[in-house]
Order: C-alpha cells, then sequence, then structure tokens
C-alpha cells in the first residue's frame, strides 16, 4: 500500500532551500588516484584519496595525466571485454564477515575472494526478506514497480522482464541452480533460464526447519559449471532444457559465447543447526548463526575452486552477495522480515573481475545497480526500464557519485508496507516511512545503531522527506493488494 503525501511542515521554498543546505554541499567526488580507494575502515572522509598505487591502471592514469594536464584522466574500462558472470547469493547474511572487519574466522574463502575483488562496503538490498528482494533484483526495478501477487512467497509475473531473459536474448547461455523450495514453485525466477536445476532441493524440505543444503548447492553448482559454454542443453533429470530454448542453448556465429550462472545458498535462514568440523563461536544463536556461515563459505570455496581450474576462469566475473540481513536482538528484533533496519537491509557485496585489482567503494549503493552490473560486464545492453546503475565503473576505480539508496518493501500478508530513503554523504541520513504518513529519521554516521530518532525536527525531516516524496512520486507503482492473514 503506498505511503500517502505527508504534510510537510515547512513550504515548498523552504524545504528546497533546507534541501541544498543539507546536502548540496556535502555531494561528495572521490578522484581515482594512483588506481586505489580509500582503504578498508578507515575512519575519514569520503573525498579523501589514498596514496598512488603501482598497479597498471595507476601508470596508465598518472601517465593521461602528464601528458594532457588541462583534461581529467579517462574513466578506467573494461577494454571492450567481456566475461562470464556466476552470481553467488546468501540468504539471510550479514555485514559481519571477515572481509569487512568481522574478528571471528567464518569467511576464508570469501575473505581470499574479497582480497581481489571489488568491496562495496555500505550495499543495501531492496527489501528484508527474500522475496520482496531478489525477484525485484533480478529484475532490475522496485518491488512495487513489479508485475506480482500478494503473497509473501511472491509470484512474479511473466510480464517482467528478469535479468536471465535479457540476457538470453542476447545469445547468453544461462544456467540456475536452486537449494530451496520456494524456486520450484512456478514464481517467475526462471524466465529466461536455459538450464533450470532444482535438484538440490531436499525432499520433504520446509520454511525455516534445519535442512542443511549447502554441500548439496555446491556439488550442482560444480556439476553444472564442468561445460558451461552455450551450446544445446542436454535434457537430465531435474534439469529443464527446453526444445527451443532459443540463442541462450546455441549462441551461434553472432552470440557472445558467454554463460551466466546463478546460485542461492539458503543455510544462514533460521534454524541455524551446527556443523561437524565447524569452530566454535560460542553458545548463543549468533554462534550458531556464524557456524551455519562459516559452513557455507566452506562450500562456497569448493565452487570458487573448481572456476579457478577451469579454462574459462579468466574470462569469468563473479559476484557474491545476499538478499537481507539478519537480526539478533537490535531494536528487539530476531531473525528478519516486516522492518527495514540496518542490519537487516545492509548487505555485503564483492565484485570480483578478472585482470583489475581489488579496491574498497566506502560510498553507499544498492542492489538495483546488480542487474546493469551483469548485463555491462556481459556487453549487453541495458534500456531505461532498469531502474539501476552499472557498478562497473565503481569496481574499476572510476570517481564515485554519491547515490541516494532506495528501499521499497510494499505490504504483504504478513508485513506493513517499509520504504526507507538513504541520502546524503555517506552513511547518509535515513528516512523511514511507516503507514499513516509517519516517519522516523536518523542520522547514520553519528548514530549508525538507529537509535535517536530526529523525526520531531521539523527543519531536519523537512529536505529529506522533500527527497523521498520526489523519489516516490518518480517510481511507476503497480499496487496489489489482497486479504491479511493472521500472524
Amino acid at each position: 500500500m503506498p505511503i500517502s503525501p505527508a504534510r510537510v511542515f515547512v513550504g515548498v521554498a523552504g524545504a528546497v532551500a533546507a534541501f541544498a543546505a543539507a546536502f548540496g554541499a556535502s555531494a561528495v567526488v572521490m578522484r581515482r588516484h594512483g588506481g586505489s580507494l580509500l582503504p578498508a575502515r578507515r575512519a575519514a572522509p569520503v573525498a579523501e584519496a589514498s596514496a598512488p598505487g603501482n598497479g597498471p591502471l595507476a601508470l596508465a592514469a598518472d601517465a593521461s595525466v602528464d601528458a594532457q594536464p588541462d583534461e581529467p584522466p579517462a574513466p578506467p574500462s573494461l577494454g571492450g571485454r567481456t566475461f562470464n558472470v556466476v552470481l553467488i547469493t546468501v540468504d539471510t547474511l550479514r555485514i559481519d564477515l571477515g572481509f569487512m572487519g568481522y574478528d571471528k574466522p567464518v569467511t576464508a574463502n570469501l575473505d581470499q575472494l574479497a582480497s581481489r575483488a571489488a568491496v562495496f562496503e555500505r550495499a543495501y538490498s531492496l527489501a528484508s526478506y527474500t522475496s520482496k528482494s531478489v525477484g525485484p533484483t533480478l529484475i532490475g526495478k522496485y518491488a512495487s514497480e513489479t508485475q506480482r501477487d500478494f503473497e509473501h512467497f511472491t509470484t512474479y509475473y511473466n510480464a517482467n522482464t528478469f535479468l536471465a531473459e535479457r540476457l538470453h536474448a542476447a545469445g547468453v547461455r544461462t544456467i540456475g541452480g536452486m537449494c530451496h523450495y520456494y524456486f520450484r514453485w512456478k514464481t517467475g525466477y526462471d524466465q529466461g533460464f536455459d538450464v533450470w536445476d532444482t535438484s538440490a532441493i531436499p525432499p520433504g524440505m520446509s520454511d525455516g526447519d534445519g535442512t542443511v543444503t549447502s554441500d548439496l548447492l555446491s556439488d550442482l553448482a560444480i556439476k553444472l559449471l564442468e561445460d558451461p559454454l552455450p551450446k544445446r542443453a542436454a535434457v537430465d533429470a531435474g534439469v529443464r532444457a527446453d526444445a527451443d530454448a532459443g540463442p541462450g542453448a546455441d549462441a551461434g556465429p553472432d552470440g557472445p559465447g558467454r554463460f551466466f550462472a546463478w546460485f542461492h545458498y539458503f543455510d544462514p535462514h533460521a534454524k541455524y543447526v551446527p556443523h561437524p568440523g565447524s569452530p566454535k563461536f560460542g553458545h548463543d544463536l549468533r554462534a550458531l548463526y556464524d557456524e551455519e556461515i562459516w559452513f557455507t563459505d566452506k562450500h562456497i570455496g569448493r565452487v570458487l575452486d573448481h572456476i579457478a581450474a577451469q579454462p574459462w576462469a579468466a574470462d569469468t566475473a563473479i559476484i557474491v552477495t545476499a538478499d537481507h540481513g539478519e537480526a539478533f536482538g537490535e531494536h528487539g528484533m530476531r531473525t528478519h522480515g516486516r522492518e527495514v533496519w540496518e542490519p537487516l537491509v545492509r548487505v555485503p557485496l564483492v565484485v570480483y573481475i578478472p585482470g583489475f585489482e581489488g579496491r574498497r567503494v566506502p560510498i553507499k549503493r544498492s542492489l538495483i545497480d546488480l542487474a546493469p552490473t551483469v548485463l555491462e560486464l556481459m556487453g549487453v545492453p541495458g534500456d531505461d526500464e532498469l531502474r539501476g546503475t552499472s557498478l562497473v565503473s565503481d569496481a574499476l576505480g572510476d570517481e564515485l557519485e554519491e547515490r541516494d539508496v532506495y528501499i521499497d518493501m510494499p505490504e504483504g500478508p504478513y508485513n506493513d508496507p517499509r520504504f526507507a530513503i538513504i541520502t546524503g554523504q555517506t552513511p547518509g541520513q535515513k528516512l523511514i516511512a511507516l503507514p499513516h504518513d509517519h516517519y522516523q529519521l536518523y542520522d547514520l554516521r553519528d548514530d549508525p545503531d538507529e537509535k535517536k530518532n530526529l523525526a520531531r525536527d521539523k527543519e531536519q525531516l523537512a529536505p529529506v522527506l522533500a527527497r523521498y516524496q520526489s523519489f516516490r512520486s518518480g517510481l511507476k507503482e503497480i499496487r496489489v493488494t489482497g486479504p491479511r492473514k493472521d500472524l
């Protein structure tokens, strides 16, 4: 249910002036210097550049500046290269990981990948539960703009164009492997996939049970990545390979000869269970959750090792992210869904592009940018239907410009609508919109735990609220309603 326009406490002119004062001077650009960005977790303004680097991008940039001192250096680019893309999403993955500064050894394999990749330190999911996050991310629109039903396990209709459909139409072979029963249903996620394999879903699996699946999914991923390059797919048990699969199954002389593969891991989702061989991180639920992360990372590591051993490894980009986070008592909440607090919507995001140096990207970004990023990596043009902006230039070390982050979680049978905007200089000010024109406002720099609601301060609220309302007015909302169910 969309939020109705709120009464703004100052006039339009005053709101615009207040917004300009609050944000106009704070919009920052991080300039590439020597091919490197700020080191991880450095407590310095994001506009400050780090010391020069020694890589080839640094030499090229320095040479460009020396040769033409009056012109800015050319932005880094892929140089005409295209890549296969392996997308790994992990359900319910908080940002408390080794490469993000967590002090427990839960992600040895992802840490190694992150050391060679672009790590987006302030990435946000589109919602705080799977079906309102993953579907819109892969469609490239906010949930409110998608064709869908009202169910918690949302079905996305054929009228939506998924990322895999765009790639398939361009001659990319598209491969999906799933281990949760939601992805077995006809909910739209298989649109555009030449191979959609659900054989890693254990029989009798139910939501929130203790079923273990990371090992099964990695077995499947390795199998599907044995020979993934475009060709006519064989019909195997549990694998869909349509006879009229089209150019994605056989690239042909004009196809890019590339593949896109997506695997969604589920074990970190509650119910948390212990894993033999895991380090012990304590004796509470959080410790069990960390064991789930360790176990998932262990099996993702098998897939990463398999990719590294393939002849196509040097042409394969890898993206790792999550659909949402998890709460462990923050704001009195456990698990996820219903709210959009930081622990629920901040997610890890790693973009590994072979041949380019790893770096840290401290500017706030959104998973609305994931679909355009994959398209650019694969050399497939996007269009105006996509809401996001490719992260490739960020990953390669171009100037970093502030962008607003919008979180869009429409009403469902088990959640009230929750919307939020994060604006201003990173980490930004965060406005959470509740039903009936109620708002919460937090300054994430001074109040990262969202404990001090500033919404009663009309002077602070007005510019952020104006920004939120302007963004909402630009959405092409599709209203979906249904009967509410008892929780």
